[in-house]
């Protein structure tokens, strides 16, 4: 497999006292990782070491294959937590917020062209705030303008995406409206996501891999219980017409698909019953004789 993150005998330590020590995971290209781990054991300054913004006492990290000093940084999106929460207070309008995540390809003292603004406005449709454009983002609830902040992160167009516990504070519809978009870059984008969470019982049917960070070591822990409708899933061609759709984790594993059980099916159900198109951008349609979901 493609390893995106490399994570070899990582050691950190504000003080002799280390919080972290030897930690070793790989993230692979197209995983939906979940970070868990109770507080204090290290889960932000893990995600400090990826971006680069701490060094690390003992081992390195590895951004697809090289040493993080020689990487790109736009190939990494960071969300930070509560990160719509602090830029209410900017008297800037949606649309500028974004547009501000592209002021080093613009160019000092340049006035947007039109590709910047095309892609502003790609970004805002992503997460489905397109009508929100001109709106200052004080207006807005913390859930739209969570949203909002990640359509800034989607404007740099990063294959990997790292989201430090980004439903704190976010009401439980909103948490669900983040979670959802996030599922369709890991599928249709094929973004790969790793994602500091205390919520994992939310999150856990949108992943495919769950790290626990505990007492300075990382592992590996099973996916929630399976009796929890998973999301997560891979996009495959199927039919003459070479269109996608997506399998949900259930199918993936037990070449089974049963409507009425996956997360992403009643979703769709659910938007297509009250005449709403998905966030996303993208309508779908369900054959369910054959198993299959198609993407319109």
């Amino acid at each position: 497999m493609d390893k995106v993150i490399e994570v070899k005998d990582l050691s950190f330590g504000y003080t002799k006292e280390k919080i972290l020590e030897h930690v070793n995971f790989d993230v692979e290209r197209g995983d939906f990782a979940a970070v868990i781990g109770d507080n204090g054991v290290g889960k932000s300054t893990m995600v400090k070491l990826l971006l680069g913004v701490l060094k690390p006492t003992e081992g390195e990290v590895r951004i697809e294959g090289k040493p993080l000093v020689s990487i790109s940084k736009t190939k990494v999106g960071y969300l930070p937590q509560n990160s719509g929460t602090r830029a209410a207070s900017f008297p800037a309008t949606c649309e500028e917020i974004v547009m501000s995540s592209l002021y080093k390809e613009i160019g000092f003292a340049r006035f947007p062209k039109k590709a910047h603004k095309e892609k502003v406005l790609s970004a805002l449709e992503e997460v489905g705030m397109q009508d929100k454009a001109k709106a200052l983002i004080g207006e807005l609830s913390g859930g739209q303008q969570q949203r909002v902040m990640l359509a800034r992160v989607l404007a740099g167009d990063p294959a990997i995406l790292i989201l430090d516990e980004p439903t704190t504070g976010v009401d439980s519809e909103s948490v669900d409206r983040l979670l959802h978009i996030l599922h369709h870059l890991n599928i249709e984008k094929q973004v790969t996501i790793l994602m500091v969470t205390h919520d994992i019982d939310k999150v856990g049917p949108y992943a495919n891999r769950v790290l626990c960070l505990s007492e300075g070591a990382c592992s590996e822990e099973a996916l929630p219980h399976a009796s929890i409708v998973h999301a997560h899933s891979h996009a495959h061609s199927h039919g003459r017409d070479g269109s996608t759709h997506i399998h949900c984790a259930n199918c993936e594993h037990e070449h089974k698909h049963d409507p009425s059980t996956c997360a992403e099916c009643c979703h769709c159900d659910e938007y297509h019953e009250h005449g709403h198109h998905h966030e996303h951008g993208h309508d779908h349609q369900h054959d369910h004789h054959d198993g299959e979901e198609k993407r319109g």
